[in-house]
């Protein structure tokens, strides 16, 4: 039976899907047309960045930064180095302020010739000088700065090392505070083991000086920097040996018209030992004594060590003799030898110190230490020199014997800060058995900068 509401449903959903189908097939075709587009595409770019480095122009160098823009860490530690140069520079200093207060007397010309009273011319106590009492004095003359430098070699012998040092010490001859004046400390170059300049006498170990507020240290250090041309060279692992032609510089009291002069170096040798337990030293110096009328040869000896007693505790310790050893030994920086008419006499003399060093914290420390002198006696010599200075009660009398004793406290509220406090008491006492005698307070302000 024919059913003709059925067909034309079937009719009307096959036309709708083969409508559907040509629908889609369009559609498809379509998609596929739009992906060859977008991947031709594609393909001309790739093959563009292909050819790009060909014919690209070359890309323009950096632009080098301004010079004295910006500081290069330097070689030296704390340096920096000079703006196109392979050199180091290092600066350091302190400013500093001392004040005193002398309860015995004092020299008249401290603004000249010294602040500091040095015990070996201390004023006779019977003296009017010697009789003042409660002097003050403040300055700022040992304010230091200093100039470091190294260059490379390219050798085995290192680097070209140079230092410039300078105080306010130096003699002032206008008087008055304000009217300070510069003084070389050292100035010096170094090449390996060689050094040629001024520096510290080789005949002097910084390590085994105990630290003091008082600005002379003890009678027994000399405090002379002075022109030399130094070798130095290792000897074992912790050792070393140095040898040095320094500046001659004596004094043997002659009268006019004759004078001193010079006609040879002072010859110095050191050895020096790092140990364990610290450091030693020995030393030796030779030198001569001229003038218009005669001449003599002196010599100098000292030991020297320093010893750590646990991470709190210190010792250091100093002896040194002679003949005729004069400025190698500070009290007796204006005894060194004397002219007579049988000749040039050489004073004998010999010293010692002993320093201890306690760490009560990081930033607080104590030092007590003594020092004594002695010269042999020599009546020529004595009588010599008395004729030449003026007589018994003059400053510059020659000394039997020198004894000092020092106290002190350092406290580094900063870093970079040492605040001290130090009484020293001192006596010289003459051939004639006079006696001088020094008490002095002693404070200290100091920034370094370094």
């Amino acid at each position: 039976m024919h059913h003709p509401r059925l067909a034309q449903p079937t009719l009307r959903t096959i036309a709708a899907g083969l409508l559907l189908a040509a629908t889609t097939s369009a559609h498809a075709s379509d998609e596929l047309h739009e992906l060859r587009r977008m991947v031709q595409a594609l393909q001309a770019e790739v093959a563009a960045l292909k050819e790009a480095p060909r014919t690209a122009a070359a890309p323009a160098p950096a632009t080098a930064p301004p010079v004295g823009r910006y500081v290069e860490v330097g070689d030296l530690p704390g340096s920096f180095k000079l703006p196109g140069t392979d050199t180091s520079i290092k600066v350091y200093g302190h400013a500093r302020l001392d004040a005193t207060y002398d309860i015995k007397g004092r020299l008249s010309n401290i603004n000249t010739v010294g602040w500091a009273n040095s015990l070996f011319v201390q004023p006779l106590d019977h003296s009017a000088a010697g009789r003042r009492h409660g002097q003050t004095y403040a300055t700022a003359r040992g304010s230091r700065f200093g100039f470091l430098a190294s260059t490379p070699t390219g050798t085995d012998a290192g680097p070209l090392t140079a230092k410039v040092e300078a105080d306010f010490d130096g003699r002032n001859d206008l008087g008055g505070e304000t009217q300070t004046s510069v003084r070389l400390r050292e100035a010096y170059v170094k090449l390996g083991g060689l050094l040629a300049g001024q520096s510290w006498s080789t005949f002097v170990d910084l390590r085994s000086i105990p630290e003091l507020v008082e600005w002379n240290s003890t009678g027994i250090v000399p405090t002379i920097r002075q022109a030399m041309l130094r070798y130095g060279l290792p000897l074992g692992e912790r050792g070393r040996v140095e040898f040095a032609v320094e500046n001659s510089i004596g004094n043997s009291w002659t009268r006019p018209p004759n004078a001193d002069f010079d006609t040879g170096y002072d010859l110095v040798a050191r050895y020096e030992q790092d140990t364990a337990w610290g450091h030693f030293s020995l030393r030796g110096v030779t030198m001569q004594y001229d003038n218009e009328r005669h001449d003599r040869r002196g010599y100098g000896l000292a030991a020297s060590a320093r010893v750590n007693l646990g991470a709190h505790d210190s010792i250091v310790l100093l002896a040194a003799g002679g003949k005729g050893i004069g400025r190698y030994l500070y009290n007796g920086l204006v005894q060194q030898a004397v002219d007579t008419a049988e000749g040039i006499r050489l004073w004998k003399g010999w010293g010692t110190h002993l320093g201890y060093t306690h760490k009560w914290t990081d930033a607080l420390r104590s030092t007590a230490a003594v020092a004594y002198t002695r010269f042999a006696r020599d009546d020529a010599a004595n009588a010599a020199q008395l004729a030449a200075v003026g007589g018994a009660l003059s400053d510059f009398a020659p000394n039997r014997s020198l004894h000092q004793v020092f106290l002190n406290t350092f406290w580094n509220p900063y870093r970079n800060v040492d605040l001290g406090l130090d009484y020293t008491f001192g006596q010289r006492e003459t051939f004639q058995d006079d006696k001088g005698t020094i008490s002095r307070v002693s404070t200290m302000m100091r920034y370094r900068f370094e």
